[in-house]
C-alpha cells in the first residue's frame, strides 16, 4: 500500500473586510519543492496540497490541490481531509497567522466604548466586548483613524496528531535572529508539545539572505543540517520515505 501525503504551503490571509486582509510573507515555494520530492517516490499515492491562494503550485503528478484563504478555512480543510482520507504523512509548512481580525471600529467609537481608568491616565477598559462585532462590509475610505482588534487563531498543528495518531508529522518553527541553541530548543519543545515526529527549525535571517538554512530535529533531538530550500525538501522527503 502506498502513502498519502498532506502538505500545507504558502500563507494564510485574514480578512479585515470584504476587500482587505492581513497576510504574511509565506510564498509556498518550500512546500512546492517538498511536494515535488515526494512525487518522485513510487510509494506515494496522492499528495493533498493545501495552499494559500497566492502560493506557488508545484508542477508534479499525484497532486490534489486545495486552496484556502484564512486560518479558519485551513482548519476546516485539514479536519475534513483527515476525517475522510487515509493520511500517512503530514508536512505542515504553511505560514499560519497567529491572529485574525475580530473587528474594525473608528477611534471615536472605541473611545465611546471605553472609560478612562481612575488610577492610570490613558488606560482604557472595554465596557462591553460584545460591542466589538466583526464588520463584514467594506470599510469606508472616509473612516477616521480605524482601529483593528485582533484575536488569536486556532492552532492547526495539534489537530494532525489528534486526527492521525499513526501518521508521520513534520512541523515547522520559524524564528528571527536567535541563537542556534534557542532555535533548536524552541523547535524541540514544539515537537514534544504537539506530538510531532520531526520539526524543521529555521531562522528568518537566513531566509531573507537567500540561503535558507534549516535543521530537521527528531524525537531524540538529533538534527540534520540542510542549506537551501531544495536540500531541505529533499532531506524531508528522504527521511520520511526511506526511514527504517
Amino acid at each position: 500500500m502506498g502513502k498519502n501525503i498532506l502538505i500545507t504551503a504558502g500563507g494564510t490571509s485574514e480578512p479585515i473586510d470584504r476587500v482587505r486582509s492581513i497576510t504574511n510573507t509565506g510564498t509556498g515555494k518550500l512546500g512546492s519543492l517538498i511536494a515535488k520530492q515526494f512525487s518522485h517516490y513510487d510509494e506515494t499515492d496522492n499528495i493533498f496540497y493545501v495552499h494559500g491562494r497566492n502560493s506557488v503550485i508545484p508542477d508534479c503528478g499525484k497532486l490534489i490541490k486545495l486552496p484556502i484563504l484564512s486560518t479558519d478555512d485551513l482548519l476546516e480543510a485539514v479536519t475534513k481531509l483527515c476525517s475522510e482520507n487515509r493520511i500517512d504523512v503530514v508536512v505542515h509548512s504553511m505560514a499560519v497567522s497567529d491572529f485574525k481580525v475580530r473587528s474594525v471600529l473608528s477611534a471615536s467609537t472605541v473611545y465611546s466604548l471605553c472609560r478612562a481608568s481612575d488610577s492610570q491616565e490613558n488606560v482604557f477598559y472595554f465596557v462591553d466586548k460584545e460591542d466589538l462585532t466583526k464588520k463584514h462590509n467594506k470599510i469606508g475610505s472616509d473612516t477616521e483613524d480605524p482601529v483593528i482588534f485582533l484575536e488569536k487563531t486556532p492552532k492547526i498543528l495539534p489537530v494532525f496528531r489528534e486526527k492521525l495518531p499513526a501518521a508521520v508529522i513534520i512541523g515547522f518553527k520559524l524564528l528571527d535572529g536567535v541563537s542556534h541553541e534557542e532555535l533548536t530548543d524552541t523547535a524541540y519543545r514544539l515537537l514534544q508539545k504537539n506530538g510531532c515526529d520531526y520539526v524543521l527549525a529555521n531562522d528568518y535571517r537566513t531566509v531573507e539572505a537567500g540561503v535558507h538554512q534549516g535543521f530537521l530535529i527528531d524525537k531524540d533531538k538529533n538534527e540534520i543540517s540542510c542549506t537551501g530550500k531544495e536540500m531541505i525538501a529533499e532531506i524531508i522527503a528522504k527521511t520520511v520515505m526511506e526511514e527504517k
